[in-house]
């Protein structure tokens, strides 16, 4: 007895209204997840350019400071130079002089001056100078001593007559070149703490300035104040590697996490850097989070009682539906429908994958052509005539080894076709030799064309490719030999069918009386590297190569085949509006180089250094005046250095910075510079043109044409 169709019903779908359930709460609280994940990103965010900000304001600041107690410094020498020491130190009027100084720069300042064996023979503290003190010894003192730069910045600890101290010192030369003394100026550090809590933010923060070597000046606050800090902190490590920049973590000294952005003072040896904690940049978060996550617990409160109550309602419904047996024959053929999109999916990644690689090994093969072009190019004047046919022959042979590269994009679905009406007698006709040869005397060729035959829009070289891979495959499928009928005909599509939308189309049919091919081998004829031939005899990509250049072209492609009757493959090629106009025979016999005349002064930027070298040998040879670079940094060195260049010719693909980039920033620091893109991907750059380009060849080119787009660029006259 079968089941009753209601309670089977309910009994597949329990699963669906437990998934109902669960995303009523899992929804909103997914959104209230990414929500607070990026609030609290955009937090820390604002917290990293608010450090900026402020570190820039603060550096400003210290500079100042530093800049004017210079000065400073640069008039007391002044006023005592070419005096004695003895003089100085009787000098009442000159002290006087210093007090000035000191009280106008706002802060109490000490204004110091010791002779060369570092006696302290003045000081803004008490006229005249005690006998005893001096400054032998004294970091500063020493290390002006020892000739270790002209200023000293240093610090003098806090003691019970003076606060803490930052010291510039300047040493004062003897006609023989020694130390004839120091003048020290020491600025409290209040100068600078006092001004770092008047701008704080209202978040916890902290202020250290260290010297290069990790000694502390000053930190702000002064809860945790250390006299180094290591050479090893992420703080010290940055300062060292740039002039500024930002990090987030613990603080060595306190263990506190903070986001922090430092810079360096000016072209002093001293370090900046300030921290905000990244706990208090959070607070505020929270607390927003806090109140949403009320309002996302309500929301998902509200969304599982209207959820009950759907599968309460799907319930009653359930009873009245279909039987269990239709609803099995339903799913049965959506999983057959799902395998088979499945199916296609894969088939569709495979061709993606090896697409890319094809792509890939085409750009470098192209770089290798362009290379040995213009080796050829250079060698071609030094050839005798007896050996002018081998030269030709060899630039024959580089412009087929171009052309296979653009069939194998074509396979991998980016070349960038040129079509052109075309009459299919021609096509038929202009592979006939050809194709006789490829198929050999056992198999007979005929063809069946319509009288009224319309042209159709495709690449004829293209075109020509297919019909000669559908020939050598019917040829293989004839062993013992057989016919080969080829066939074009008109037809019409008034509804789409598979990849040909609606239209006047004509149809190129290759047709043999082979060994044709069963069911489960024609499902898989269009995977690539799939072939039913011997090891050798096949690599499996003619098919595919065919059915990429008809989907390009905007057609489709259709395989008839039956085991022991034969197999037709139709090529559906769109319709052109008119014949095509008769062409001339336009190929160019092979050029030698010229006698050029005067060339422009241009930069070659090319990371492929074979294709640099020759390259620019021939741009040499054909009258310019070339500099080379090998990537974007180095070509952007080579035009600051020479104001003189007025072209640049760039490759597209290069690592770090391609030329699309190297175009940008070369134009915006020289707007007269003519840019001329050169690329070794068979079907142009990638995406759309860049701006600021003005000519785009694609290797292998030849030098003449390389020539004449430089010379129209610099606005030369083209020599012949």
């Amino acid at each position: 007895m079968a089941p009753p169709a209601g309670a089977d019903r309910q009994g597949l779908h329990a699963p669906v209204h437990l998934l109902l359930l669960w995303l009523s709460v899992l929804l909103p609280l997914a959104l209230f997840g990414w929500t607070a994940w990026s609030e609290r990103r955009h937090a820390l965010a604002e917290a990293g350019q608010a450090a900026e900000r402020t570190v820039a304001v603060l550096h400003e600041h210290a500079a100042r400071v530093i800049e004017t107690n210079e000065l400073v410094l640069s008039e007391v020498m002044r006023q005592i130079d070419d005096r004695s020491w003895d003089e100085i130190a009787e000098d009442a009027r000159l002290w006087t002089t210093l007090l000035r100084v000191a009280a106008d720069l706002g802060q109490p300042t000490d204004i110091t001056l010791a002779d060369g064996t570092g006696r302290v023979r003045m000081t803004t503290v008490r006229f005249p100078a005690a006998r005893h003190e001096s400054l032998a010894g004294a970091e500063d003192f020493e290390a002006l001593r020892a000739r270790q730069g002209w200023t000293h910045i240093g610090v003098s600890p806090e003691s019970a007559t003076a606060p803490r101290q930052i010291t510039l010192s300047r040493r004062r030369v003897a006609p023989d070149g020694g130390l004839d003394g120091i003048v020290r100026i020491g600025v409290p550090v209040s100068q600078f703490s006092n001004f770092w809590e008047r701008y704080a933010p209202t978040t916890r923060y902290a202020v250290t300035l260290a010297r290069r070597d990790g000694r502390v000046i000053t930190r702000w606050p002064t809860d945790r104040m250390l006299e180094r800090v290591s050479l090893d902190s992420p703080f010290m490590r940055g300062a060292l590697a740039q002039r500024e920049g930002h990090l987030a973590g613990p603080s060595r000294i306190d263990g506190v996490h903070r986001r922090s952005a430092f810079a360096q003072v000016k072209d002093y040896p001293l370090h900046i850097v300030f921290g905000v904690e990244t706990a208090a940049v959070l607070e505020a978060w929270q607390d927003r989070m806090l109140l949403l996550g009320l309002y996302t617990v309500l929301a998902a409160a509200g969304l599982s009682a209207m959820a009950w109550m759907a599968v309460r309602q799907y319930h009653e419904q359930s009873r009245d539906s279909v039987r269990w047996r239709s609803m099995a024959e339903q799913l049965s053929a959506e999983s057959a429908r799902r395998e088979q999109a499945e199916a296609a999916l894969r088939r569709a990644q495979t061709l993606e994958a090896v697409g890319q690689l094809t792509a890939g090994v085409a750009h470098d093969f192209n770089n290798l052509l362009q290379a040995i072009r213009s080796g050829l190019y250079l060698l071609s004047p030094h050839v005798p005539d007896r050996s002018r046919k081998l030269v030709d022959a060899s630039l024959q042979a580089v412009d087929r080894g171009a052309k296979l590269v653009r069939q194998l994009m074509v396979f991998s679905r980016r070349e960038t076709l040129q079509p052109r009406p075309v009459d299919p007698r021609a096509l038929i006709a202009g592979v006939g030799e050809l194709l006789q040869k490829a198929v050999g005397p056992p198999v007979s060729i005929t063809t069946d064309i319509a009288p009224d035959i319309a042209p159709a829009m495709v690449d004829p070289t293209q075109a020509e490719l297919a019909v000669l891979n559908l020939a050598i495959n019917a040829r293989d499928a004839m062993p013992q030999g057989g016919r080969l009928i080829i066939g074009a005909r008109n037809a019409r599509l008034e509804q789409p069918q598979g990849a040909a939308p609606a239209g006047d189309y004509v149809v190129l049919s290759v047709s043999d009386n082979g060994t044709g091919m069963p069911p489960e081998v024609l499902e898989r004829v269009l995977e690539p590297f799939f072939t039913t031939k011997a090891v050798g005899k096949g690599t499996g990509l003619g098919l595919s190569m065919v059915h990429g250049f008809v989907a390009q072209s905007g057609g489709d492609m259709r395989i008839e085949s039956r085991t022991g009757e034969g197999t037709t493959v139709s090529l559906w090629l769109p319709r052109a509006a008119a014949m095509p106009a008769a062409a001339e025979d336009a190929a160019d016999p092979v050029s030698l180089p010229a006698q050029r005349g005067p060339g422009c002064r241009l930069l070659l930027v090319d990371d492929d250094a074979l294709a640099r070298l020759t390259t620019a040998e021939a741009l040499r040879e054909l009258g310019h005046d070339v500099a080379e670079a090998r990537d974007g940094e180095e070509a952007l060195l080579v035009l600051g250095q020479r104001g003189d260049l007025r072209v640049m010719v760039t490759d597209y693909a290069m690592p770090q910075m391609n030329g699309a980039e190297l175009t940008v920033v070369a134009r915006r620091r020289r707007p007269d510079l003519a840019v001329i893109m050169i690329t070794g991907y068979a079907a142009g750059l990638p995406g759309r043109r860049p701006p600021g380009i003005r000519t785009l060849l694609r290797k292998p080119f030849r030098m003449e044409e390389l020539d004449a787009a430089i010379r129209a660029a610099a606005g030369l006259e083209a020599v012949a």
